[in-house]
């Protein structure tokens, strides 16, 4: 049979209408189609546009080549067929629109997502289209014609730049390599519809890949752990991921690379039956794996695919960098570990041209500047401002020198702090120079040295005050040699020994209090150990008052006060019989500045009827130490039942010591 002259022509799909067997469609024979069937058909043949027509009670369907292409496998059994038959999978999406066409009206779509199943798998496809009403010759709608255009590709690549602008906001926002793979994971499984998605890092063996955390949806179990890959995935899967080629599988159960029985099971375990696999190659080995799996068979598009790559080159790098932010981070705390261990207080840097310098908070406190203020750039000026009157002009001349020479700059100098307070640091730089010799920056450290400069300090007061006390010692010595008298030498040596022991006691005293004073009563029982705590019968001395505090300066003349007033007791006094006592008791009256007034009381000894007739060695040094070097007062009273004595002397610091002037002259 000759083909009706509207079926001329037409491509493939021309040729499949000219022979084809319409017995079982719903059109029927060509021959008897009505003339406006017979136009559109006409028409679409002829277009390179995909286009359609329904025609009918049962909407039988008849399209040209370029349509052929969107029909998949369904061509060429769509042709002639029922519409509904073609696209059962997706008619109640289309239907609504169906019915309106044939209404009457015409109907249009842009970007319609449709899930169609046209090659043995589900698919998503998004699809640009108008329906329009085809009428007969009596003006009923007979039919409708379509012309559409599958927009899949620029959809799915719109979204794969839209996912990764969205991916790429994601990653900078996040400094932390723990957490960012499992959140790019995240956003990628879910962007591709996945069930579960990671990231994993192969050692340095290129054997073991480690995964911290992935992501899933909850149907299949996470992969979190180690594993062995070559063991776990075979020779065929890693060979693609070490060549660098993404590792693209349908279906496991299927796929040559691993279907063989030795590794299946593996994809078995673990719930998975289709995967995109990228790999990361760096420095020419296989450094790291973004995998998303499937718990079914799935066909991967190619943008898929390439979006899963591009997501791995993009994590690679976020994670790279948020390590390297953590190591710098890290270092950075060693650094300031290391700077407080050392006193390092702050660090500033000055843009020279601009003057403007930049410095961390703790060299601005120091400075006495707002630390956002220095943080954010401020003048020297107003950091030089608290540099000691003093030492300006030498800073200022240090500064100027590294300046204009280049070499190191190091200045200890003092900052003179609102209230008075002074604090000494200690400053390094250095200056950079452009191409013409111009200063550029002058960067370096501050160091707090207080602590230092005062110990110093205390040293030289202490090494000073040494120098000092030997001097009198000495001169103390030198009298007691020469004033002390006796009957013969052994009483001699006896009397010079007790004085220097005294003396050497209360230089004891100094020393252990590093040379800032003594104790009153550590020095008054040093003098009187053997009469305090005396066995059987009761101590034959008693001391008690509040606690004083000696300056350095009256230590040395008290104690030896005091040892003349228990070497004339022993020899003569008090407790030169069992039955003698001697009670020591002192307060201290308040002033300028407060004073001591100790009384000496003995009793029980011989008695006395009258007051020695001549001054011997130990009242003149009673006398010289109380009222030569204290500066206070002296009574002696020679009672019948014991001498009293009376001191009054003022609790001052001695005079300046290094000074040239010997404490003990007077005796």
């Amino acid at each position: 049979m000759t083909a009706p002259a509207f079926l001329t022509g037409g491509g493939e799909t021309g040729a499949l209408m000219r022979g084809h067997d319409w017995s079982s469609s719903p059109l029927g024979n060509p021959a008897g189609w009505p003339p406006r069937l017979r136009s559109v058909v006409e028409l679409l043949l002829g277009s390179k546009f995909p286009m359609f027509v329904a025609w009918g009670a049962e909407l039988g369907f008849l399209y040209n080549d370029a349509y052929a292409e969107i029909l998949g496998a369904k061509h060429p059994r769509a042709l002639g067929a029922r519409f509904h038959d073609i696209w059962a999978e997706i008619w109640p999406d289309i239907l609504p629109l169906i019915e309106a066409a044939m209404a009457g009206v015409a109907t249009y779509r842009e970007d319609l997502p449709l899930l169609m199943n046209r090659r043995g798998f589900d698919e998503q496809t998004w699809f640009t289209f108008s329906y329009s009403p085809v009428r007969d010759e009596e003006g009923r709608v007979a039919g409708m014609y379509c012309a559409v255009a599958e927009t899949t590709g620029r959809v799915l690549m719109e979204r794969k730049q839209a996912f990764l602008v969205r991916l790429g906001d994601t990653l900078r926002g996040l400094n932390d390599p723990h957490a960012l793979p499992t959140l790019a994971a995240e956003l990628l499984g879910t962007e591709l519809g996945a069930d579960r998605a990671g990231y994993g890092i192969i050692d340095a063996s290129g054997e073991v890949v480690s995964v911290e955390r992935d992501w899933t949806a909850g149907r299949v179990a996470s992969l979190a752990g180690e594993a062995r890959i070559l063991d776990a995935f075979g020779p065929a899967v890693i060979a693609e991921l070490r060549a660098g080629r993404t590792l693209v599988v349908e279906d496991c159960q299927a796929d040559p690379r691993t279907s063989r029985p030795a590794y299946l099971p593996t994809w078995d375990s673990i719930g998975t039956r289709a995967l995109i696999v990228a790999p990361l190659i760096r420095s020419g080995r296989l450094a790291a794996i973004l995998y998303v799996h499937s718990g079914g068979p799935r066909h991967w598009t190619g943008v898929e695919a390439e979006l899963v790559e591009e997501a791995a080159g993009r994590t690679w790098d976020a994670v790279q960098r948020a390590w390297a932010l953590a190591d710098l981070r890290e270092s950075e705390e060693r650094l300031q570990l290391a700077l407080d261990a050392s006193g390092m207080v702050g660090l500033y840097d000055w843009l020279v041209p601009q003057d403007r310098l930049f410095a961390d908070a703790r060299f601005a406190r120091l400075f006495g500047v707002d630390p956002d203020r220095a943080a954010a750039g401020a003048p020297l000026a107003d950091f030089k401002r608290v540099i000691h009157p003093e030492d300006a002009a030498r800073v200022e001349a240090a500064m100027k020198r590294t300046l204009e020479t280049g070499e190191p700059y190091e200045a200890e100098y003092r900052l003179l702090r609102d209230g008075g307070e002074v604090h000494w640091v200690a400053a390094r730089g250095r200056c950079l120079h452009d191409g013409g010799g111009m200063p550029k920056r002058f960067s370096g450290t501050v160091v707090d040295i207080t602590d230092r400069k005062q110990a110093e300090e205390r040293q030289a007061l202490l090494s000073r005050e040494v120098d000092h006390r030997a001097k009198n010692a000495l001169s103390v010595v030198q009298a007691a040699l020469r004033l002390t008298r006796a009957p013969d030498l052994p009483t001699y040596a006896r009397a010079i020994e007790g004085r220097v022991a005294a003396l050497a006691r209360a230089q004891t005293l100094l020393a252990d209090r590093q040379w800032s004073g003594a104790d009153l009563l550590t020095l008054l029982r040093g003098e009187l150990d053997g009469f305090l705590d005396r066995d059987g019968g009761g101590p034959q001395a008693e001391v008690d008052g509040p606690p004083v505090s000696l300056p350095a300066g009256a230590a040395q003349p008290l104690a030896m006060a005091i040892h003349e007033l228990a070497t004339n007791a022993v020899k003569y006094g008090a407790l030169s019989a069992p039955e003698g006592r001697v009670e020591v008791n002192w307060t201290v009256e308040g002033g300028l500045p407060d004073r001591l007034r100790l009384r000496w009381t003995e009793r029980g000894g011989p008695a006395l009827k009258k007051s020695p007739e001549r001054r011997g060695f130990g009242t003149r040094v009673l006398d010289g130490t109380v009222r030569g070097q204290l500066g206070g007062t002296l009574s002696l009273g020679w009672r019948p039942s014991g001498l009293v004595c009376e001191l009054d002397v003022p609790l001052r610091p001695g005079p300046p010591p290094g000074d040239g002037e010997v404490d003990a002259a007077p005796v």
